[in-house]
């Protein structure tokens, strides 16, 4: 079963506090769709490009894990009720 890696989602927590951070991880997260995050290339797509903007590299494991988790989590970025979930997730509730 897919995982997201505690090590990467806490540097992923650590990161999003910086504003700067922030903006372009919003702007990589809002281009997405949920047909995107359905489809492997999507999801690795996504994942590659979050890695990029926070500059943390991701082995093909890690990479394999979330996309995996991305794919069967169902979310829709365009949906306000889904990144409030995803929100919750990132704060740790």
């Amino acid at each position: 079963m897919p995982y997201l890696d505690p090590y990467l989602m806490n540097v992923f927590r650590s990161r999003i506090c910086n504003p700067a951070c922030f903006r372009r991880v919003y702007g990589v997260l809002r281009s997405f769709r949920y047909e995107h995050l359905r489809d492997p290339d999507g999801a690795g797509a996504m994942v590659d490009q979050l890695s990029a903007v926070m500059g943390v590299p991701v082995t093909a494991e890690q990479r394999a894990n979330a996309v995996g988790w991305l794919m069967q989590c169902g979310v829709d970025p365009a949906n306000p009720y889904h990144q409030r979930r995803m929100w919750e997730l990132i704060k740790g509730f």
